[in-house]
């Protein structure tokens, strides 16, 4: 969730251009990395250990480890509203969220360079139509994020409409999300996308699995911490919605009354 100021001084057009410009610059390497990581689960590319090479496999652990964490801390604590609010002192509210999305982007893009290939196999589908139909259903997790970010607001989520709001000089004002697409059925569908791609795959291997249990582990401590604040920040509606439709694992069977309710959900 996006906290932002709703108004700022009036700016000359050079620095509403270079906020604009910032933006989408943030854009593009962030979506960039997302890019790489999905060609990654898919088996197009795959983990080099980079420049350092292969380590021994106590030193490739626990860098894998420090990657993950560095990772991990940097998307978890310029996520917090708490944090948001003392960064937009700093930085122009208009770029804030290009701000997270350019740290994400440098905080994912050496762990995927850097990540220590373990290459021992966990397991491998037998079968080629096995392995397509596993495939498949990882690109479908990747597929069903995507979506996800369009039933909320995909340039808000990356920080693009707060950039071109901001280059048009007008106030900062996101709209309400409207629970709608999967969020019928699905609280955290963005989570829910990535879980799936990491998971279903033809070929899991230790280092993938490594990477996998990591970052299952991330989406379910940060997941936790945003039910937190949403239920502060939202109160009785969100709570309501939370009884109606499930976290990570999709309710089967929604109720008649999943209406379209005004509830951000970034997850």
């Amino acid at each position: 969730m996006t906290t932002l100021s709703s108004f700022e001084p009036r700016r000359s057009l050079a620095y509403r251009l270079a906020i604009f410009a910032f933006g989408v610059l943030a854009y593009v390497l962030g979506v960039g990395a997302l890019v790489v990581l999905v060609l990654i689960s898919l088996g197009v590319l795959r983990f080099t250990g980079g420049p350092i090479g292969k380590l021994p496999l106590a030193a490739a652990l626990a860098l894998d480890l420090a990657l993950l964490v560095f990772f991990g801390l940097q998307h978890s604590v310029m996520a917090r509203p708490a944090f948001k609010a003392r960064w937009t002192r700093v930085v122009p509210a208009a770029a804030e969220r290009s701000t997270f999305l350019l740290a994400t982007a440098l905080a994912l893009l050496p762990l995927l360079l850097l990540w220590q290939p373990l290459p021992a196999v966990i397991w491998s589908a037998e079968g080629t139509a096995v392995r397509w139909l596993l495939l498949a259903v990882t690109l479908g997790g990747w597929a069903y994020l995507l979506a996800a970010s369009f039933a909320i607001n995909h340039f808000e989520l990356f920080g693009l409409q707060q950039v071109y709001q901001a280059l048009r000089d007008r106030p900062l004002s996101p709209p309400p999300f409207q629970v709608r697409w999967m969020y019928r059925f699905d609280r955290h569908p963005i989570m829910t996308g990535i879980l799936v791609a990491l998971w279903v795959t033809p070929i899991m291997t230790v280092d993938r699995l490594l990477f996998a249990v990591g970052t299952t582990i991330y989406i379910w401590v940060g997941v936790f911490f945003e039910e937190r604040a949403l239920r502060r920040q939202l109160g009785r509606p969100y709570e309501e919605y939370c009884q109606r439709v499930r976290s990570i694992v999709p309710t089967l069977k929604a109720r008649a009354d999943s209406r379209t309710e005004s509830v951000r959900v970034h997850g």
